[in-house]
């Protein structure tokens, strides 16, 4: 039989009394009370074909359980007493009572509108206008798949150049002019071909 990691490291040589534990409860209970992985205890219940232990349709909520709501994430509430993490978020919204990551500093509570920020301007500004970290605008709008604002450009036409525009042509590569102008590179190139002015670093000789 080979044996199987601990938490602190060590391999495990599980016992026939541990064994016979498998599926009796849930995995991260006997995880605790084993001091072993619950990925361990998982591997060795499925390696033996146990199936493992149904959570009871009630849960009893003790003193000590329900005062730990929102002192510690949810999922460590869940792991401790090896209940269902939804069991345990919907137990605290029941209580009204906030969860734990609200009291970090990276917590951040959307409103509706900051919300409908998101996408109809840069993150950057959206950050500014809120207050929220810009790393925080960008994961809460990707979290709700809402694609990154891309500013269009207005068409420029071809008779809506000014001397000073013009004049910037051939002068350096149509990419340059068009940074210097704020405008689509394909609109600085077709101007200066319509002009028939020869790209930079061209002379018109050739």
């Amino acid at each position: 039989m080979n044996p199987q990691p601990s938490k602190n490291g060590k391999r495990h040589n599980w016992t026939r009394r541990q064994i016979a534990m498998l599926g009796t409860i849930p995995d991260a209970a006997l995880s605790r009370k084993l001091d072993l992985c619950v990925a361990t205890v998982l591997k060795k219940r499925q390696k033996l074909g146990i199936p493992a232990s149904r959570p009871p349709k009630t849960i009893n909520w003790t003193p000590e359980a329900i005062a730990l709501l929102g002192k510690i994430p949810d999922s460590e509430v869940a792991r401790i007493y090896g209940m269902n993490i939804l069991s345990v978020h919907k137990k605290r919204v029941a209580f009204g009572i906030r969860c734990y990551a609200r009291k970090s500093k990276i917590w951040h509570y959307w409103t509706k509108k900051e919300i409908a920020l998101l996408g109809k301007m840069p993150d950057g500004n959206v950050a500014l206008r809120t207050g929220i970290k810009k790393a925080s605008v960008a994961w809460k709008r990707c979290k709700l798949k809402i694609p990154p604002f891309t500013q269009k450009r207005p068409k420029k036409l071809l008779t809506d150049w000014t001397r000073k525009e013009i004049a910037v042509l051939g002068k350096m590569t149509d990419a340059a002019a068009a940074a210097s102008l704020d405008l689509a590179h394909s609109a600085v190139r077709k101007k200066r071909i319509a002009l028939a002015i020869p790209p930079f670093g061209r002379s018109s000789s050739h």
